[in-house]
């Protein structure tokens, strides 16, 4: 008999740890503003960084299991207003080797982004109507690239946040937020993330197209901690009605190497590596 009991007594302070769990993130951040304005006071304070460089391999896997294999260098620096400056390279294979992209990303106005192609020796600028295409072959888009970083920095007049329910995604409290775009120019309807509830990292993405159909599914994952900022050193971006995906495993990221201006201009990017 009291064997039963104890196990009674267990499922039942179990149920209420479960039920103060839910309740508890309505009490402490009851809106989706809120929760973006704890995450950007983490980026201002204890996860401040400056500038950062990645290396990483990408794998392209087309809806046939065929793949692709990239290796890529990322060196970008943080501006006021929340502006970031990118400029990235592919180091292999040889086809693509030397192909450089520079990006200019403003959260709360326009992006400006710029390819360089070394068999044509010329940038080329990215247009608003090809910020939907295809990132060298890969599943992010040029439109994808910005909104990853940009994100947790929209304002109400960028895109309207909305909290819409909490849940447990790989055994880890979340909150669901929807960002639906405002002021903000974006080929998607809407995207939905998935923020941590107790480190406050977006780890899942979901982005639906204008026909409010979902199109790409983006995880980040083997989040480490550099340097007292959390960081993933894996992602996976899935085109949902494609069937490919494209898979980034990070070698390196450093915080602060010390990046000049003049690194993140377009003659940087024509000199390339």
């Amino acid at each position: 008999m009291e064997w039963y009991v104890e196990r009674n007594m267990r499922r039942t302070f179990g149920f209420l740890m479960l039920l103060a769990w839910v309740a508890t993130p309505a009490v402490a951040a009851t809106t989706a503003r809120e929760l973006l304005d704890q995450t950007r006071r983490l980026a201002e304070t204890t996860r401040k960084w400056n500038d950062r460089v990645q290396r990483l391999k990408l794998r392209i896997v087309d809806r046939r299991g065929g793949e692709r294999n990239r290796e890529l260098v990322i060196e970008s620096k943080k501006y006021p207003e929340d502006r970031t400056r990118t400029i990235m390279f592919f180091e292999s294979p040889p086809e693509v080797k030397g192909v450089g992209f520079l990006q200019w990303a403003d959260p709360h106005g326009k992006d400006e982004q710029w390819l360089y192609l070394p068999e044509l020796k010329r940038v080329r600028q990215i247009s608003a109507g090809a910020k939907h295409e295809s990132f060298m072959g890969t599943d992010f888009s040029y439109d994808d690239l910005a909104i990853i970083g940009d994100i947790t920095d929209w304002t109400d007049a960028d895109a309207r946040a909305v909290l819409l329910r909490d849940e447990v995604l790989d055994g880890r409290p979340c909150h669901v937020i929807e960002f639906t775009p405002t002021g903000k120019d974006l080929t998607y309807s809407k995207i939905l993330t998935w923020l941590t509830a107790d480190d406050l990292v977006m780890v899942k993405f979901q982005m639906y197209d204008k026909g409010g159909r979902l199109e790409k599914l983006l995880t980040l994952s083997d989040i480490r901690t550099v340097r007292a900022i959390p960081t993933a050193f894996r992602m996976e971006m899935k085109n949902e009605q494609s069937g490919s995906r494209t898979v980034a495993d990070f070698s390196e990221i450093t915080y602060d190497p010390g990046f000049g201006d003049d690194t993140f201009t377009q003659r940087s990017l024509e000199h390339g590596l």
